[in-house]
């Protein structure tokens, strides 16, 4: 068990550090995990309810717009993990659109290292998948996404397929 407790705890590890722009200031941003995640969104949805607002096809923008300040609130932090600000009111008041869109690239990139889809898997990637797979079929997959399963699936059935009649003969 220790050793799934250290793949999970892993998750939590992946990080850059970053030179906040028009500063010598270094942060970090790191990888958020689930509970992150749920807490950000649970926090959005706190700031829309305080107001007595529901969130509408009106104002998703201004929603999601929250939800990922409220992410990027628990993803970023100086060196020594200390927030960037005292609380997500102040970072909020703080941050202008270009840092958020700076602090949300910084992310994706992030994201994207740590987590790669079929997206952004290199053909030589897929090209090891699939000869993993075939190599062993009862391997498991429940890690890849959709779409990688999806790509997975359509190049294994295109491949040409060997049977073995009932004479012994083989087609193709």
């Amino acid at each position: 068990m220790k050793y799934l407790l250290e793949e999970i705890k892993a998750g939590t590890r992946n990080f850059i550090e970053a030179v906040f722009p028009k500063t010598e200031t270094k942060i970090r941003i790191r990888l958020l995990n689930a509970q992150d995640i749920n807490d950000a969104s649970m926090a959005a949805d706190k700031v829309f309810t305080a107001v007595d607002v529901e969130v509408s096809m009106q104002n998703i923008k201004v929603y999601e717009a929250e939800k990922v300040t409220q992410q990027l609130y628990r993803a970023c932090s100086d060196l020594e993990g200390n927030s960037l600000a005292s609380d997500i009111s102040a970072f909020r008041e703080n941050l202008t659109i270009a840092d958020k869109d700076w602090l949300m690239e910084q992310y994706e990139e992030l994201d994207e290292k740590c987590n790669p889809t079929i997206d952004r898997m290199s053909e030589s990637d897929f090209d090891t998948l699939v000869a993993a797979v075939k190599k062993n079929p009862n391997i498991n997959l429940s890690d890849l996404s959709i779409p990688t399963l999806r790509r997975l699936v359509i190049s294994l059935a295109s491949l040409p397929v060997s049977l073995q009649a009932g004479n012994g003969s083989i087609s193709q």
